[in-house]
């Protein structure tokens, strides 16, 4: 195995971490705040030291070719261990395990926080928290176009990217070349997402960190009102950029270089658009029924939540009084909208859940033995994008699907047994496993905290984030021997 090539880069990557860690300075002394300035000087000291010891420590060793394990290894160091460091600036306000969950939370673009009222927080502190969802955005974006498009993990052997995945043979090299394809385009829909906000009358601070979690799909806010109270036209902007990020990134980095068609001939594009709209639809009818409010006020509503949900960004954008909303849905809108939050966006996107391709592959098998009760000796082929999917690729994808609903109700368990009613509790599993966090929300109709929760519960949830953006696979993958068989 060539480990010393996932040192390598680990260590770069921490030393990038590092550098990240210096930008809240420049915040907290703008905003004249004591003490948070030489905070995260020292950890960004700290966390500098350890990636600089591991980049010198490989740079005079061979290197040898990179594969699927040394890739799957990367994954996994960089949503353990740089939580750690990025937990290291709120060690000066909670605890240890506090700490290293709302890094987790960050890094993974889950949104859970430890923090009731953020905006206690100092304006440093919640400049880091969204910082670090961005860079968890980047981060999940540019290993998704490495390991999907080399290894089509759970049954996502169908996904295709638009753009280079670098190197055939070394991974720095995908890596590096993916980073040089992205970031640009990433931050420029990061720069336009917080223009259009302060335009629609969010305050500059506020919408650069609200666009900063909305390009990542993770959900941090700066206030305990969230966005509920937001302009109608920055509700929208959120709304679309919501709808935006949870299609596969790939496309936008082909529209930007002028191929807007790819939007067009991608199948997940036109089932998310389905599946959002028909979802949309059934909730506008339903709250336009039960509140008998204006018909365009339901449909903004419907739109919002479904994009919400749909992204796992989990902004709230409906009235709440008290941490509960105001009017709350039926239990159907609530089971609906749980479903879209499981199902989640699009594969190659920052967004988590099961993934809309593998839900759409299980679909088109069941219509493809539906078919086959009216001709038994039929030959029904089920495609994806104009490709014959092999019957191998929806074993995997059902063997997922399994794997994720137990992840979930043994989670749900956990949860439940320290003394939540068994809607939260599937709500908070939900909410880790697909990485929507604050999502969940919509479906318990009281704003979720996970700081009551007792240590074991903590820890499940930290396992539950964790899993939700690794793909599961590739973190159960690391713990088989045969995994790491020649």
């Amino acid at each position: 195995m060539a480990l010393t090539a996932v040192i390598s880069i680990f260590g770069w990557a921490t030393v990038i971490f590092a550098g990240a860690m210096l930008m809240p300075i420049p915040v907290a002394l703008f905003y004249g705040e004591a003490g948070t300035p030489f905070i995260f000087l020292v950890s960004a000291l700290l966390t500098g030291m350890f990636g600089g010891a591991l980049t010198m420590a490989s740079l005079s060793s061979v290197k040898r070719r990179t594969g699927r394990r040394e890739a799957f290894l990367l994954g996994v160091l960089v949503w353990v261990l740089l939580p750690v460091f990025g937990a290291l600036p709120f060690l000066s306000l909670v605890g240890p395990l506090d700490a290293f969950i709302e890094s987790m939370s960050g890094l993974t673009t889950t949104g859970y926080s430890v923090f009731d009222r953020p905006e206690d927080l100092p304006r440093s502190m919640l400049f880091w928290r969204a910082m670090m969802q961005w860079l968890g955005g980047l981060a999940t974006i540019m290993l998704a176009v490495v390991l999907l498009g080399l290894f089509g993990l759970g049954g996502l052997a169908v996904y295709r990217s638009a753009i280079p995945a670098g190197d055939g043979t070394a991974l720095s090299g995908r890596l590096k070349d993916t980073l040089s394809a992205i970031w640009w385009v990433y931050g420029i829909l990061t720069l336009v997402c917080g223009l259009l906000l302060w335009i629609n009358g969010v305050r500059p601070f506020d919408a650069l960190c609200y666009a900063m979690s909305t390009i990542s799909t993770g959900g941090f806010v700066t206030s305990s009102d969230g966005v509920a109270a937001f302009s109608p036209g920055a509700l929208t902007v959120l709304t679309i950029f919501m709808w935006a990020l949870a299609l596969n990134f790939t496309l936008h980095w082909a529209a930007f270089h002028g191929r807007w068609r790819v939007y067009y001939r991608d199948p997940e594009f036109r089932a998310f658009g389905r599946l959002c709209l028909i979802s949309a639809a059934l909730i506008t009818f339903v709250h336009f029924d039960a509140t008998g409010r204006d018909f365009l006020e339901s449909l903004g509503m419907a739109l919002f939540s479904v994009a919400a949900v749909a992204s796992t960004t989990g902004f709230i954008g409906l009235p709440m009084s008290s941490g509960v909303i105001d009017v709350p849905w039926p239990t159907g809108v609530s089971v609906l909208l749980l479903m879209v939050m499981m199902i989640g966006g699009a594969a190659g996107s920052t967004a988590g859940g099961f993934k809309l391709m593998r839900f759409a592959l299980l679909i088109r098998q069941g219509g493809a033995e539906l078919a086959r009760l009216s001709f038994p000796n039929g030959i029904k082929l089920v495609s994806y994008g104009g490709f014959r999917v092999e019957s191998s690729v929806l074993r995997s994808a059902w063997n997922y699907l399994i794997l994720f609903m137990i992840s979930v109700a043994v989670l749900a368990v956990v949860i439940d047994l320290d003394g939540h009613d068994l809607p939260t509790a599937l709500a908070l599993a939900v909410g880790a496993m697909s990485n929507a966090g604050p999502a969940a929300t919509y479906v318990t109709v009281e704003s979720i905290s996970i700081v009551g929760l007792d240590p074991v519960s903590k820890i499940g949830i930290v396992i539950g984030m964790l899993a939700g953006r690794l793909e599961l696979l590739a973190l159960l993958g690391i713990f088989m021997p045969s995994f790491w068989g020649r």
